[in-house]
């Protein structure tokens, strides 16, 4: 027996009184910052159960809860609830679907950057596995290799192992700090000086991208120069000396070691201890094979492929003791100081961004702009030093903020004014108007409309719609191979046949990224686009003939026509967190806010817009989910003799709204359902109506 139990056994009760004491003494510290404000403070009365299971299943795993979630809460010891809702929520399969939304839009992953895909799964699994913010970190700012290899080289890769780019993303992302304006020049206002910048980029002024030549495999490694000079070429001076790496945020120091360090210390001296007694003997290939095999993205599948597949095979295919991805000393010890617990900036800066998606707005906004104009400092300060001493734990993190009354907040009447509300949302006493995020609300319509499995049978849903589709109609005269009018070589059949291509098909561009639901969703879109002349596709025609000396074909004449299609329209989807990101322009991931991360200034979008209200109420999502299929439990209440009606409303409003409807909405409700034949399409109009609500739309 190892002598580590009744260590492990302390430790386990510190943190479990750690986790209980930390949301009490967060509102104590804001109430006693409020009691001090010139004006008095409004404060909300908390939500009830109900909301809390809607808002929380939101915020952690990115969906409204089900009606079996529902009634299974509703079940629960009413003191107990709560917190049992939030540990269930934290340890459910989508848990980490979300969470990488929030983590993508912080380190900028896009798909189709190099290493992209690759990045997202180790992000993923990261968060599947809740491995500590520190130790990611580390490696997200330290690692060299391919991305199949070594999956966190990813975010270097992204900003295209550029040394300044990764200095302004290092100061931004890790420790909320924007300092890319130093870049160019000094500011008279700004407390970061361009020397300081360069100073951090020296860190990354050695690492090089190289591509394979015969592999084509890009990886990243070390050289023995550094990229970063000075003085800036700007200037143009007549030397310019490389620049000695130097970090420019001070850490603390105190003359002891501070309590929630000390505690930091003893779980990862736990943590280390229990990792070599598990791990002890074991080879890079074992370690490999008990990876988890579920956490992987892929363009088509989604996460299916293993990281850890990925991992053991380049180790098998490459020399991995050899010299070819050489690690970096200085990026090593750059991620050492980042991740410090003496470095406040660091944990202070997942605090707040945590605190702000959780609750609407951060102890300091911007969120990624620290510059010291904070409300409730010392209640941010306490609950960094938590983070700190849980280890650096995002679970832990995320329990302590919704476990806070504070979380549980409700919003003031309507009738309340302005400025007295926002003074009291500024102060964390009410809650903030907040909209789902696009994926969460995507994939809430999903689940309110049943869209997650077929709901009808096959064959219920045939359509036949016409699509315009250009054919071709003739042979120019005198053209090459034309004879007397006539096709050469060509059958009859063929003159009817659409043609393939077209420069236009914006459908097929985007099939790889989406499901055939989205593609329905742009069929106005599709509809709207100025189809290309007859003349504009002649002058492609001819550009390819001068390209094919050699094709003595005859030059056409087109024609637009219509044809009739006929498709079985039975729509099921996935999660929209799966698919490859960010999600293009048109889609309705964009539409509503989703960030194309082609820059640090760029953020998810909150403000609403028209087109977010035409995707909603013209959208094939919408419109599907709002329809009455014969296989999802509401068709049983309203098909056949005994119809209830009463039941059916109540069970659209718990579905969709996470509540019962009170009397004067149920009276309504059943003038919009009716009864009889007419109950199915009375009941798709109500649900309509209520996807399309604020309600559904906005956290409670």
């Amino acid at each position: 027996m190892r002598p580590v139990s009744i260590t492990s056994s302390l430790f386990l009760f510190i943190t479990t009184l750690s986790v209980l004491a930390v949301p009490a003494k967060v509102d104590a510290l804001l109430a006693k910052q409020n009691s001090k404000a010139e004006q008095p403070v409004l404060v909300a009365k908390g939500i009830d159960d109900l909301t809390f299971l809607r808002r929380a299943s939101v915020d952690v795993i990115g969906r409204i809860p089900t009606a079996a979630e529902v009634r299974e809460f509703q079940k629960w010891p009413a003191t107990e609830r709560r917190a049992k809702l939030v540990d269930k929520l934290l340890t459910h399969p989508r848990y980490a679907d979300r969470w990488t939304v929030f983590f993508s839009d912080i380190l900028r992953i896009r798909s189709n950057a190099t290493g992209g895909n690759a990045f997202l799964a180790y992000l993923h699994q990261s968060l599947s596995k809740n491995r500590s913010w520190d130790m990611m970190s580390r490696e997200m700012l330290s690692a060299n290799g391919s991305s199949g290899k070594v999956p966190a080289v990813g975010l270097i890769l992204g900003e295209d192992v550029d040394a300044m780019a990764m200095a302004a993303a290092t100061s931004q992302m890790f420790l909320g700090v924007r300092m890319q304006c130093a870049q160019c020049h000094n500011h008279p206002f700004d407390v970061w000086k361009q020397k300081q910048f360069y100073e951090l980029a020296t860190y990354f002024g050695k690492t090089r991208r190289i591509e394979n030549q015969f592999s084509r495999r890009v990886y990243t490694t070390e050289g023995n120069e550094t990229t970063v000079l000075w003085p800036p070429e700007r200037k143009k001076p007549p030397v310019r000396n490389p620049v000695a790496p130097k970090f420019p945020f001070e850490l603390e120091e105190f003359t002891s070691v501070p309590s929630h360090v000390k505690r930091f210390e003893t779980k990862r001296a736990e943590e280390a201890l229990a990792a070599s007694g598990a791990n002890q003997g074991k080879s890079l290939s074992a370690l490999l094979d008990e990876a988890n095999p579920d956490a992987a993205f892929e363009n088509e599948r989604g996460f299916g492929k293993a990281v850890a597949q990925e991992a053991k095979a380049a180790t098998q295919a490459l020399d991995i003791e050899g010299d070819l991805y050489r690690q970096s000393v200085q990026r090593t010890e750059l991620a050492e100081k980042v991740t410090s617990p003496y470095n406040r900036y660091f944990a202070r800066n997942m605090v707040n961004r945590m605190w702000a998606e959780l609750i609407g707005r951060g102890f300091y906004e911007p969120v990624d702009d620290f510059q010291d104009i904070v409300t409730h400092r010392e209640t941010l300060n306490y609950l960094s030093d938590e983070f700190v001493a849980s280890g650096y734990d995002i679970k832990a993190l995320i329990r302590m903020i919704m476990m806070t009354k504070a979380y549980s907040r409700g919003h003031l009447a309507p009738e309340v004014a302005l400025a007295d509300r926002q003074a009291s949302e500024e102060n964390f006493a009410s809650a903030a108007t907040r909209r789902m995020v696009s994926e969460v609300l995507y994939d809430s319509i999903v689940v309110a409309g049943h869209l997650t499995d077929y709901k009808w049978p096959a064959g219920a849903n045939m359509r036949t719609y016409t699509e315009r589709v250009r054919m071709v109609d003739g042979v120019i005269a005198g053209s090459r191979g034309a004879a007397s009018g006539n096709t050469p070589n060509m059958a009859p059949g063929m003159m009817a046949q659409p043609m393939a291509g077209g420069g236009y098909d914006l459908e097929g561009q985007i099939a790889l990224n989406f499901d055939e639901l989205l593609k329905s969703e742009l069929e106005k879109d599709l509809a709207s686009m100025k189809m290309m002349s007859d003349a504009e596709l002649e002058r492609q025609q001819q550009m390819q003939a001068m390209a094919q000396p050699g094709d003595t074909g005859p030059r056409r004449t087109y024609k637009y026509v219509e044809v009739e299609r006929k498709v079985d329209d039975n729509p099921r989807f996935g999660s929209t967190m799966r698919i490859a990101t960010p999600a293009p322009p048109a889609h309705f991931l964009r539409v509503f806010g989703q960030p194309a991360r082609d820059s640090l200034a760029n953020f998810r979008e909150h403000t609403p817009s028209m087109r977010q209200q035409l995707m909603m109420l013209n959208g094939k999502a919408t419109h599907e989910a709002a329809r009455v299929g014969p296989m999802e439990p509401m068709h049983t209440l309203l098909d056949g003799d005994k119809q209830d009606i009463t039941g059916a409303i109540k069970l659209a409003y718990l579905e969709i709204l996470t509540r019962e409807p009170d009397a004067e909405e149920l009276a309504f409700a059943r003038e919009v359902v009716g009864a009889g034949k007419p109950a199915l399409d009375g009941m798709a109009d109500l649900r309509w109506a209520l996807l399309n609500s604020n309600e559904f739309r906005y956290i409670p």
